[in-house]
């Protein structure tokens, strides 16, 4: 195993800075520039995955699905990305010669970073980041022995004005450094996530299936007028969750992930006797969900006397109000190809 689908992840939801993104206040060239060498930085972090495989622990499974040694080398990556939001988000800006530095008092950089920094140090010196320790205004040898620090950068003459300027910005919002680590500028610069999901990050994660979630999104959003909802898990397996809604009524889920999109789309009994009746024209993938319609044993009826046989397939008459009743008739599979969405629109269409 690796890291690299969530690494990948992450490097796909990066943001490229949109001059035309308003904001309250101006943006100076250089700061554009900043955030232009920011995105590129944090594109080379994920990229360079690999370098934060360290991990020595054997390879057990644990109760969340990942590997111990993978959750470490995981760990490994993101707090790398927490470190680095730390020392914006605590570092006073200052000019030594023509750089920017950000000094730190260790402190209360401990305060907002409380693990320890030999990893996220070592991979950001790998990316162009340098440290001086001090100790009382004195230079130390190493970090254990200050009281504050001092971060250089050689790769780019803005990167620290901007990481500051951002850090600042998502000072108030209570998952900052999420969307620090994706450089989420419509959040940086707006205060306000991007709602579009035909947006550029959301296309680029899915790609060959990005197609495919243009026609579904247009015939969801733009034909059926259903509203959209947002979810983003930044967390070990990283991943969006779009929910397309009539009123407060969820009518399908989407699962956005590195060249993958998953749907969970619950069936009325109706929608789900047509497509037993016409299975013969099916994909595979629907058919496969057909054969796991059944009794999930909800406890509303007893001896299963709401199921009535529809050619062979044993259906649920019961309207589903929860995600256990809604399993007895549930489409959820992996979409590949435009003749599962055309399916899946033309049931939401009916419905």
């Amino acid at each position: 195993m690796s890291i690299e689908t969530q690494a990948t992840f992450y490097a796909r939801n990066v943001c490229d800075y949109d001059p035309g993104t308003s904001c309250d206040v101006p943006v100076s060239p250089a700061l554009a520039a900043g955030f232009v060498e920011f995105s590129g930085l944090l594109q080379a972090i994920y990229q360079d995955w690999r370098a934060f495989e360290t991990s020595t622990l054997p390879s057990e499974r644990t109760k969340i699905g990942i590997m111990t040694n993978d959750l470490e080398n995981y760990h490994n990556l993101t707090d790398t990305l927490n470190c680095l939001y730390a020392i914006a988000k605590i570092g006073e800006l200052h000019t030594e010669g023509y750089a920017q530095v950000l000094r730190v008092n260790k402190a209360a950089f401990k305060t907002v970073f409380k693990k320890s920094v030999k990893v996220p140090f070592e991979r950001l010196e790998s990316h162009g980041f340098y440290f001086g320790f001090l100790k009382n205004g004195v230079e130390t040898t190493e970090y254990r022995r200050c009281d504050c620090f001092d971060v250089h950068y050689e790769n780019g003459e803005h990167l620290m004005a901007a990481m500051h300027w951002i850090a600042d910005r998502l000072a108030c919002l209570k998952d900052g450094h999420v969307e620090f680590m994706l450089a989420d500028y419509d959040a940086i610069l707006t205060g306000q996530s991007n709602q579009n999901p035909l947006q550029q990050r959301i296309l680029t994660t899915l790609g060959p299936r990005g197609e495919m979630w243009a026609t579904l999104v247009d015939a969801l959003q733009n034909q059926l007028g259903l509203a959209v909802d947002f979810a983003f898990n930044p967390y070990v397996f990283p991943n969006r969750t779009i929910t397309f809604k009539q009123g407060k009524k969820t009518i399908i889920k989407c699962g956005i992930n590195v060249d993958e999109l998953s749907i969970r789309l619950p069936l009325t009994f109706e929608a789900a006797k047509s497509l037993i009746e016409n299975r013969a024209a099916l994909p595979p993938s629907i058919n496969q969900n057909i054969d796991w319609f059944d009794c999930v044993n909800c406890g509303k009826c007893q001896n299963k006397r709401n199921l009535e046989m529809v050619e062979g397939v044993p259906l649920c008459n019961l309207p589903y109000s929860n995600f256990v009743t809604e399993d007895s008739r549930c489409l959820r599979f992996d979409v590949t190809n435009e003749a599962e969405v055309t399916v899946i629109c033309d049931i939401i269409r009916q419905t």
